[in-house]
């Protein structure tokens, strides 16, 4: 293909199973414009994303093991994909490509980690949080860095700028990111999408997530005769993936497993790439890949170089062990074997973990989250093997499970009790594998969650992400708690001793106005409160709202800071009644 430097178009879907598909046997779905794609491309039948999408997306992007790139988990801070990593929005970009962006980010909630600024040129989506919560006339968007006003449906509105974006495309060859937040919860998509489903009998829930699903293949059908009507169907590779396992229940294709977990469920996905004449219409491969494939592949696809030596914006090395493995010897020859002797799956909330953590789980996640903290993790190997750790005492499950995925692909058949000696190999090959992408190495270790640049000319005022904090004192009780993004707050502040800090950077010198919104109930009412960076110190007195949850903006006044790093920190005072109060978000904002 040297020379080709073809378009290439990368769909991904938000939580869409591999089941979710006509053309993996289910009855119901109605996917005409999927189907077709994987009868006109190579499918990889084998394919594997992480358990949930932030991991998923720095993988996919980077070519490396999202447990390096600092991008671990899906919030708090842990969604953010390391200024030191290479995207393919970059590589594309040096190769002189045009690129674009439509959709989800959740990389990197701040303007230092947005799209435009990590190679992509055009970027129409969200980027601040994981998905959006109206569906319908979104206004959660952005366009570029400025927020944007929509009508319509959310996936009919991307594919629309999706659409603009390649037509204008001109002589230059295009870089194209579509991924899609459907069918990501809320689960809502209009009723002429849900009435057949809820017709042929299937719960409301299930109805809407195939409705939602349906919605998406239209505009997939859309997009790719958009791509003919512009003469560039010979000239486009198509991509088509899901960022991890699905979260359907109606028809599971025989796999176990859902989202968020490390069985087939969890972790095997759809993924076709098409390329007209020069990929085989219709091949299947059943050579396992992975996530982690797809930057080197597309990097070998146009000409271009693996990144490598220092990154242009500082002295850390980057690039210097890309994980993933070239996919084109697979698309010339799907009868070949995986680039690959194992692949491995792990996924946790707050931190990779290998064993049972240390520490107990901070009392603001919620029962789910609790669960998903234990460490689970499978390693599978070339024949078929794999080996899976759940140490989950409270259901039945044992500690390992070894399955032979070539004549047992539902995971039904323990065979770790038969074959011990496979249990030991496979373990090996993780517990090696989990220390070196889990270790320093030659890289600058990612603090997560980063520290929040403020007083950025192209940011200002900026938000403290709420969630971002860590709580001090001796009183345990404070937390900040995840309620939906744009509904977090700091919970059940009610010791004095207790204070959460928000590590900064600040850019520039110079006077800055503190803003915070928060709740309080009128018996709360009258509490004092310090906050400070570094000498600089602010004091308040909290007012009250309609209500302890009801959230108002307030005021509080100036602080003059130094550049470099910090810690704004905000601590009681006095409590005049049960809790200092609920605290929803905080700005700085550099005067002139």
């Amino acid at each position: 293909y040297a020379g080709e430097r073809p378009n290439v178009v990368l769909v991904l879907t938000d939580d869409q199973g591999w089941w979710d598909m006509g053309a993996h046997g289910n009855p119901v779905i109605r996917t005409p414009n999927m189907d077709r794609l994987a009868a006109e491309g190579v499918e990889f039948t084998r394919f594997y994303a992480s358990p949930v999408c932030t991991p998923t997306r720095a993988a996919l992007l980077t070519g490396r093991h999202y447990q390096r790139t600092g991008a671990v988990d899906t919030y708090m801070g842990r969604d953010t994909l390391s200024s030191r990593e290479v995207t393919l929005g970059e590589v594309f970009q040096r190769q002189g490509y045009r690129t674009g962006i439509f959709g989800k980010w959740h990389l990197g909630r701040y303007m230092k980690y947005h799209p435009n600024q990590r190679g992509f040129q055009e970027f129409f989506g969200f980027w601040q949080y994981g998905f959006i919560h109206h569906y319908q006339d979104p206004d959660e968007l952005f366009h570029n860095g400025n927020p944007v006003a929509t009508a319509g449906y959310i996936t009919d509105i991307l594919t629309d700028r999706a659409i603009d974006f390649l037509q204008a495309a001109g002589e230059r060859p295009f870089f194209l990111y579509l991924p899609y937040n459907a069918p990501h919860s809320p689960y809502l998509v209009p009723d002429e999408e849900i009435e057949p489903y809820l017709a042929a009998g299937l719960p409301l829930r299930e109805a809407r997530i195939y409705g939602m699903i349906t919605r998406i293949d239209k505009n997939l059908g859309r997009l790719l005769q958009a791509i003919d009507d512009a003469d560039l169907r010979e000239k486009t590779v198509v991509i088509f993936m899901s960022d991890n396992g699905g979260v359907s229940r109606h028809f599971k294709a025989g796999l176990r497993g859902q989202k968020g977990t490390v069985y087939e469920g969890g972790v095997r996905v759809p993924f076709v790439l098409r390329w007209p004449g020069k990929f085989t219409a219709g091949a299947k491969t059943g050579a396992m890949a992975q996530h982690i494939d797809i930057f080197p592949t597309l990097c070998e696809l146009i000409g271009a170089p693996l990144p490598q030596g220092p990154k242009p914006d500082g002295p850390a090395p980057y690039g210097k062990k890309i994980d993933g493995k070239s996919l084109l010897g697979l698309l010339q020859d799907p009868e070949g074997e995986s680039p690959h002797d194992y692949l491995f799956h792990q996924w946790n909330r707050v931190r990779p973990l290998l064993d049972a953590p240390d520490s107990p789980l901070p009392p603001s996640y919620g029962s789910g989250d609790r669960r998903r903290f234990r460490p689970q993790w499978a390693v599978q190997d070339r024949r078929g093997f794999k080996l899976v750790h759940s140490p989950q005492p409270e259901d039945s499950s044992p500690e390992w499970e070894l399955f032979d995925l070539r004549n047992d692909p539902a995971e039904a058949v323990n065979l770790a009790a038969q074959l011990p000696e496979k249990v030991r190999e496979l373990g090996a090959a993780f517990r090696k594998w989990f220390t070196e992408v889990n270790s320093v190495g030659d890289d600058i270790p990612v603090p997560i969650p980063v520290p929040i640049e403020v007083g950025r000319e192209d940011e200002n005022p900026v938000e403290l992400d709420v969630t971002w904090g860590r709580t001090q004192g001796e009183g345990g009780k404070v937390q900040p708690s995840y309620h939906g993004y744009n509904r977090d707050s700091v919970d059940n502040w009610s010791e004095k001793e207790d204070s959460v800090r928000w590590a900064i950077e600040v850019m520039k010198k110079g006077t800055y106005e503190v803003t915070l919104s928060y709740g309080c109930s009128r018996e709360d009412a009258g509490s004092k409160f310090l906050v400070t960076v570094g000498k600089a110190r602010l004091r308040g007195v909290v007012e009250a709202t309609a209500g302890s949850r009801v959230f108002a903006t307030r005021r509080l006044g100036t602080l003059r800071l130094t550049p470099g790093p910090a810690f704004l920190e905000i601590k009681p005072v006095t409590l005049a009644g049960r809790e200092l109060m609920n605290l929803h978000k905080i700005w700085l904002r550099r005067l002139p």
